[in-house]
């Protein structure tokens, strides 16, 4: 589970580190490519650069995450912190993975293609990272230690 984990959020960060190039890929050109990873009403432009690099390396930050926590990466960090991030990441992923279905999200979201992918791929996608976390969490007695 945890190289899925890392697998399909590594492949997050590797696309966000690609848009943080300039790639543009799904799109054609900026204002499609805003469209349909962000799909804030009426965008017309990706967000500033320094805000995809935040976003790419808190998403490989995530990827790496519970490979810290279960020591299989050393770590200076307390134990006691690792565990606080991986709830954090936890209750993060849940949290956008729902809110994806919120009337909130879907009003201030829906540019196409992004609402329809959001609903179909992104929030799904992030609900079961959120869900695999939960699942690592409850399978080691992090409470105990």
């Amino acid at each position: 589970m945890v190289g899925l984990i890392a697998a399909v959020l590594g492949l997050a960060a590797a696309i966000h580190f690609y848009w943080l190039a300039g790639g543009l890929w799904p799109a054609r050109d900026e204002q499609a490519l805003a469209r349909t990873v962000i799909g804030i009403e009426g965008i017309r432009k990706m967000p500033a650069r320094w805000l995809t690099g935040l976003v790419m390396l808190g998403i490989a930050l995530a990827a790496i995450w519970p490979m810290l926590w279960l020591g299989w990466i050393a770590s200076p960090l307390p134990h006691w912190l690792t565990t606080a991030g991986m709830v954090v990441v936890c209750v993060v992923l849940l949290g956008r993975g729902f809110a994806g279905y919120s009337p909130a999200m879907k009003r201030l979201n829906c540019e196409e293609p992004f609402a329809t992918l959001n609903a179909r791929y992104f929030s799904p996608t992030i609900i079961l990272l959120g869900v695999a976390f939960a699942i690592l969490l409850s399978t080691n007695p992090w409470w105990i230690s």
